[in-house]
Formats: structure tokens, sequence, C-alpha cells
């Protein structure tokens, strides 16, 4: 069988580009850890910079640098001499000009054509750590340059400098930024790599992984090319060679995907039996947060046509209108607006959203701040008087563009006059921890808001306002999605009122809380806007997406990998216990009725709460993990994950978890017990210790995913043979 091998650029390929994360391609580098299999990285970095991540992946195989102008070879690695010169410990095979002798042609050439361009010679450390995002020693590594020049324009790409670089005998090509270098290519140092490697083991299949033109030479050089999504969803439209592999995800975890496939050829039609039920469930995660990606879908349901915006079933004139402004709040707002950017570009006239602290993106004329969820902080509330300067600002000749998503309630912060924003925290606090459902805790934010409710509507009026949401409730209700910003509110004071009633909570009620809430039930104060305001003329609501489109992928997904489907509810709610408990003894009926070696996934999205007794730390998916555990103790063939599609589960750095019918007699066996934790409502400290103990991964941890659109359970049900 020949050595697969496989050589693949790092940045928007193996590397997030926002964060430089590899963590989603984990599993494909673990099968290739295991299998053997050499990875040739191949970038445009750095010798330095290479050994960084090297070091991260563990990774002692050959690496090409600076788009093919070396290849460093370990010393020793193929048993056969191979010609090179010996630098810093490796055998170097030079293929590139020296970075000085490049550097002065492309100053030369610049001068005479009077060109507005930069190199990174030209840049501080900290102009690089700015422009690429790196951390600023990994951008002093950027500049130790030795075959070529990345360099950026300061304005558009100037044609008549690329051409001169070609007539001077130099090249050009474009990954991240353009680059200067002699006469080589990623393609050229590829070849001479496969060259060794047959000469060392005989037949070979390589794979290529890539993203941007300057991996054009090094797809067409191997056997198996693959071209991998860009964050925006999008493929370098400039490569197109036969037998071109292209990814379903971007970045690292398209890169997982196909790595993947291509070393299991069944992959595409594979089914459980070749893949554990974690690596399953997994995939079928991924598969739903795709689906939910807030970019896809805010371009899905708004289209630019002949100058019209075509949104939520309305054609906005842009011609109509002198200024178009883009505000919103939530955890997937960002990305929401990088869509809006991409698609209405110079129209902007500029705006702002709120997003959760990590979960940014490179926007270029919307402003972003980062504030704190779930208990709103001083951040939020300066960031939502802004927002409301900005549209109160608006005249009829404005159209007002608002994106919300989940998290948007907690950050969009305005207290109502006589309310501080301690009373507000404190309010959050107490309806959280007495497991007050999104529909309630909404119903009271919104009576102590001066923007919830339907009031930042009203601040715009008389501007044109079209609200795009990624819904993150049961039922998509566009009053209680962010509390409704800019939806008719049906709830009143007394509504709030009967939450704290219903908890018991009028003697932890805040004194202006309190004071505040009795003066708007006797009409003292100002209701929240109802559907005859004349503001609600000029709104429309678009929904963009929701949990039942990730449901939807995630069911296909499913169905791929082998597996009959069932999605049980899209509501579920309640107690994260109690909800446990229904779906463990739904598993255990569904598995009762399975064949041998049958493989059945049950789909359910949601979003629970939890009561909190004990003084441990955690999040509803984690609770709801834990309980199911608990339930299905030496239930051999069933598997549970429970996780946000946020990312972040409660107050934690994780998703959720996933457990199966062992956790509970292997934690015991390490002398944990599973039921205290739970009772305690410290479910996190009980998979951190777990993981720990075991060496397992538990935890589910995806970090901030962009999206949001409350949590999702799959639960993988098989009958083991006996």
């Amino acid at each position: 069988m020949p050595k697969t091998i496989i050589v693949s650029d790092l940045d928007g390929t193996l590397l997030d580009p926002s964060d430089y994360s590899f963590a989603a391609a984990l599993p494909a580098l673990e099968v290739l850890w295991e299998q053997g299999v050499p990875l040739v990285l191949c970038s445009s970095k750095t010798r330095t910079e290479m050994e960084v991540y090297r070091r991260r992946l563990g990774n002692s195989h050959p690496f090409i640098t600076e788009n093919g102008g070396g290849a460093f070879i370990p010393q020793g690695y193929f048993s056969t001499p191979i010609g090179s010169v010996e630098s810093a410990g490796y055998q170097l095979i030079v293929l590139g000009t020296p970075h000085a002798e490049v550097r002065n042609r492309f100053v030369l050439l610049r001068e005479r054509l009077g060109v507005k361009v930069r190199g990174f010679t030209d840049m501080t450390i900290d102009e690089i750590a700015a422009l690429t995002g790196l951390p600023r020693d990994e951008a002093a590594l950027a500049k130790q340059r030795d075959f070529d020049e990345p360099f950026v324009f300061d304005e558009a790409p100037d044609e008549q400098f690329l051409q001169a670089i070609e007539a001077s005998g130099l090249r050009w090509t474009q990954g991240r930024f353009f680059h200067i270098m002699g006469n080589h290519d990623k393609g050229r140092a590829v070849g001479l790599l496969q060259s060794f490697y047959q000469r060392e083991y005989g037949a070979i299949t390589s794979i290529g992984l890539g993203n941007s033109l300057n991996d054009l030479p090094l797809l067409q050089a191997v056997d198996r090319p693959v071209l991998v999504r860009h964050a925006d969803g999008s493929f370098d439209s400039r490569i197109d060679i036969p037998g071109l592999l292209k990814t379903q995800h971007a970045g690292p975890l398209g890169w997982n995907e196909a790595v993947l496939q291509l070393l299991a050829p069944k992959a595409a039609h594979e089914t459980t039996a070749h893949l554990t039920a974690p690596a399953c469930l997994t995939g079928i995660f991924d598969a739903a947060l795709a689906a939910a990606d807030p970019y896809r879908a805010v371009l899905n349901a708004a289209k630019l046509e002949d100058g019209y915006l075509l949104v939520g079933g309305a054609a906005y004139n842009l011609a109509a209108y002198d200024r178009i402004i883009v505000v919103g709040a939530g955890k997937a707002t960002a990305r929401m607006a990088l869509a809006i950017e991409d698609l209405l570009g110079a129209r902007i006239s500029g705006g702002l959203v709120i997003v959760k602290q990590g979960h940014t993106a490179s926007l270029r004329c919307i402003e972003q701040t980062e504030a704190a969820h779930p208990v709103p902080d001083a951040a939020g509330m300066a960031g939502t008087q802004r927002l409301l300067e900005i549209v109160r600002a608006a005249d009829v000749r404005t159209l007002v563009v608002c994106l919300f998503s989940g998290g948007a309630s907690a950050l969009l912060v305005a207290p109502a006059d006589g309310v501080t924003l301690q009373d507000k925290q404190q309010v959050t606090a107490l309806l959280l921890n007495a497991g007050a459902s999104i529909a309630e805790l909404n119903a009271v934010r919104k009576h102590l808001s001066a923007v919830k409710g339907g009031r930042l509507a009203q601040a715009a009026w008389p501007a044109q306002v079209v609200t795009l949401l990624l819904s993150d409730v049961i039922g998509d209700r566009l009053d209680v999605i962010a509390s409704g910003p800019t939806a008719p509110d049906a709830s009143t004071f007394a509504d709030a009122w009967s939450v704290f009633a219903k908890y018991g909570l009028h003697e932890k009620m805040p004194a202006l809380v309190e004071d505040y809430l009795r003066r708007g039930m006797a009409g003292q104060e100002a209701e929240t806007a109802k559907g005859i305001d004349p503001c609600f003329r000029t709104t429309r609501h678009a929904i963009v997406g929701g949990i039942r489109l990730a449901l939807a992928a995630a069911e296909e997904k499913a169905r791929q990998l082998g597996c009959a489907t069932e999605v049980v509810s899209v509501e579920l709610h309640g107690e994260a216990r109690t909800a446990a408990q229904m779906l463990a003894q739904n598993a255990r009926a569904k598995q009762a009725g399975l064949r041998e070696g049958e493989w059945l996934c049950l789909l359910y999205g949601g979003e629970t709460t939890v009561t909190v007794r004990g003084t441990g730390k955690g999040g509803r998916n984690q609770e709801l993990a834990l309980a199911f555990a608990l339930a299905i103790e030496r239930m051999a063939g069933i598997t549970m994950l429970s996780a946000g599609t946020d990312g972040s589960d409660g107050p934690t750095d994780a998703a959720g978890a996933m457990v199966d019918g062992e956790t509970v007699i292997q934690a015991r066996q390490l002398g944990m017990e599973p039921a205290r934790y739970l009772e305690n409502n410290d479910s996190y400290s009980f998979f951190q210790h777990f993981d720990e103990r075991s060496g397992g991964h538990s935890h589910f941890k995806t970090g901030p995913t962009g999206t949001n659109v409350m949590d999702i359970q799959l639960v993988l049900c098989t009958r083991i043979q006996a």
C-alpha cells in the first residue's frame, strides 16, 4: 500500500485565521499521529515562525517556508543523502532568492512607480501584530525573512506594480498578504520533497491542503488536492484544478473533515461501525454549528439586487436613504455584522454592535464593543448608551439595520430612570439562580429597561428599521428574542411583578426595582411599546436562523453516518435534571427496540434551566449531562452530548459535556461521587476532575463558536452484541 504524505498550508487552513488555533483539527491530527502519516507544513511563514507551530503540533517532519523559498529537513530524517546545506540544525534546500536581494528590488520598483505599498521590513513589530493578529513575539519572528517579502497596498492593489514585479524577473503571489519573491513556489518545493519520500518508501500518495492563490502550486503538485473554505464561507475562485475536493467547513474544521475523509475512503458514506460514539456525536454537532453560522444565515436571508436590499419580504431602495446605519447586540452579532458589511460595503455610514467578551470579528466600518454575559456590566451599559445615541440621530431618510442574537438581553443594557446597573445585575442573578425561564427573565428585563420591549424602535422612529434575528428562544417569538428591542411587547408591569412572586423573591428584590415596578403597575411609568405605536409602521423583522435549521443539518449528518434519526423536540425546556430523566427514559425505550448493531440518533433542541441551590460551578448543559449519566449508569450502548451552540455553558469555558453508561462507574472508581457534585450544582468541577483523573475528554470545549441558537442534545443509541 502506498505511503500517505500530507502537505498543508497553515493560516486559514490548518490554523484558524483569527486566533491561529488548530483545536478544531485535533481529531484528524490524532489519526495522523496514530498512523504515522507525515505532515509537511508548507507556509508563507518564516523558519522561526514555523518552529513555533511545529512545537505546538509535536511535528518532527520536514517543512517548507516562505512560499517554497526553503525546504528544511531534520538531520537524518531520510536514510539516503540529499543535496543540501546545513542551517540552524537542519538540512536546508535553498530554492528562493535571498531576502536582501528581493527587498532591494521591491524598494526600487516602489520608488520608480510611486506606489503606496509597504513591506513587513517597513513596519514595526507592533504594526505587524496589529495587521496579522499575531502576538507581539510571533510578529517579531514574521520580520525575520529569508526568501520573500510580504507587502500590503495602502489603497487598492496596483496592477501596474504587480506587472512590474514579473517584468523584473521576480514573482508575486497572494495568501493573506501579497508576497514578492524569486523564481520559486510551494509546488516546486513539494515536488522535491515527494521525490525524497518516494526514494525512501517507494510508492506514495500525497494529499495537499490550502485555501489561497499561493497554495495553487502546492495543490497542483499533489495527488489529492483539497481547497479549504474561507471563514466567510467562500472559496478562492482562482483555484480550479481537476480532482479538487472542496471542504464543507472553513479553516481547521474543514481541514479536519477532509483529512478524515481522505484517510478513510468510505468516509463520505461512513457508518458508525467505523467511528467511536464520541466521534459521531462531535461530527453531528459540528454539522449543526455549520448550519447555524450567522454569516451564512444573514447572506441567505438578505440579498442586494439592482440597488435594492431584499430582506424580510420587503425591498428597500437604497438610493432613497442618505444614511444606512447598523446596530445590534448578541453573541453572534459580530459575524452577522460582517455579513452585512460584505453585502452593503461602502453604503454603510457606520454603526455599533455589542458582543460578548471574546466574540468579536474583523469588522471594517461597524464598531464593536465587548461586554459581560449573562450578568450585565458597565461596558454593556456604556455601549448601549452610544447605540441609543446613534439611532436617535436617525431620520426619515435613514435605514437602520438591527442585528440581534442570543445574549443580547444581557448585553443591551439601559436601566430605566430610577433603576441602577447594580439593581439590574442583582435582579438578573436572582432570577437565573431561581431557575426562571428566558421568557420570564425577559418580561422583567423589558420593564426595567429604556431599550428593550420595543423601545429601541421608538428611539429610531421615524427611520425605517429592519431587524435580522438569529433566534435562541423556543417558538422564535419576536418579543422574546433579545427581549424584543424593536418588537411590540404584550407583557405588562404586572407580569414582571408576578415573576418575582412565583419564585418567592419579593423580599430579595432591590428597593429601587420594587418601587419602579409598583409605580409602573399604578400607571405612573410608561409601559413598554405596544403594537399600536406608530414606530412599528416602519419596522420589519426577519428571522434568519434558529434551532430547526441546525437540527435539520444534524439529522442529515447522522444519516450520512448510517444512523436512523429522530428529531424528538425543538422545544426542550424545564429543569435540566428533569429533562435529563426524560431523555434517559426515552433512550432506554428506543434502545430496547433496536436490533443488534443498529444505531439511532435522537436529537433535541431548546433551553433548560437550573435552580441553583448549591455553591458549585456549572451550566445547564453540564448539569443535564451529569444527571443523564446517573440515569443511564451501567447501560452500555447509550452516549449523550449536551452542548450550547454558542460554545459557553453558563459562566464556564465549556460548551457542555459528553457521557455514557460507564461515566458514573468510572468516576466512582476514581474516588468521585457524581451525585454529590450534582447536588451542589458543581457539574463543571465534576467533568474537570473526571477528565484530569481519567485522561478522558468528557468535557466538551469548542471555544466561542460565533453563533447562538440555543442548546442541542444528541443521544446515540445502539444494541451491543452480546
